[in-house]
């Protein structure tokens, strides 16, 4: 889930769309002063003629003074959206693998289970343990495990699809959880996330390891008896026991 940069508002900048509703509301001005001069009976023909230096200096200096104000207070908009988006990343992201981070996956998960069980589609959640990374740690340093890390989520950020919603859950462990997935599908996710981990291994500064992981899968379809996570999380377990590097699942 890596985060775009702070897209523009369609149509252009917040600084461009203010400056050009400035220019037209300076242009206003002006416009509506000449108009009231014809409601009055005035001949604005002659009015014109006899004013014209007066009203151009009138209609594009205050086009121009509405449209720096349009631009500055646009300019602001766009600082004050920029603070708002990098304030909404820093709160709801992993700041070293650019995932969601577990108190955002709290609330997605709650929200799916309500719509699950509403609406009786099948849910499915992935916890992924990453093997031995203290061992890595141990043997190539913590940059290289940090490298593993962002590895690994990057695996499971490409292989998720459109509506999942992946997330580093803490530590070496990550989540993935899947609406509208049913079992089958789940455990075919998993597998290829497993896949993918064998066939690319991680390469940092000349050296090169490949990483494994261990998978527990929970799946159920509409209201579960047991919380998903406790079902993944003793897959998971049932996994590292029986020699880490596979894929375990249970049903809720």
């Amino acid at each position: 889930m890596s985060p775009p940069a702070s897209a523009r508002p369609r149509g252009g900048s917040f600084a461009t769309r203010f400056a050009v509703i400035g220019a037209v509301l300076g242009l206003g001005g002006p416009a509506g002063a000449l108009f009231l001069r014809v409601l009055s009976g005035a001949n604005a023909v002659e009015e014109l003629r006899a004013h014209s230096f007066y009203y151009l200096y009138q209609l594009f200096g205050t086009c121009i003074v509405f449209a720096a104000a349009g631009f500055a207070a646009g300019r602001l908009a766009e600082r004050l959206r920029r603070g708002r988006d990098l304030y909404r990343q820093l709160s709801e992201l992993d700041p070293l693998t650019r995932l969601a981070n577990a108190d955002t996956f709290r609330r997605h998960y709650a929200r799916s289970v309500e719509n699950a069980a509403r609406s009786g589609d099948p849910l499915s959640l992935l916890m992924i343990d990453v093997d031995q990374l203290k061992g890595l740690n141990d043997e190539l340093g913590h940059s290289f495990g940090s490298a593993v890390l962002r590895h690994v989520a990057g695996v499971v950020d490409d292989l998720k699809r459109a509506g999942d919603l992946a997330a580093r859950w803490g530590g070496d462990e990550f989540a993935l959880l899947m609406p509208g997935a049913n079992a089958e599908t789940a455990r075919h996710r998993a597998e290829n996330i497993l896949d993918r981990l064998r066939a690319r291994p991680v390469r940092v500064d000349g050296r090169e390891k490949t990483v494994s992981a261990t998978i527990g899968v929970a799946s159920s379809r509409g209201t579960a008896k047991d919380d998903l996570f406790e079902v993944a999380d003793r897959a998971l377990y049932e996994g590292k026991r029986a020699g880490r590097g596979q894929v375990r699942a249970g049903v809720a």
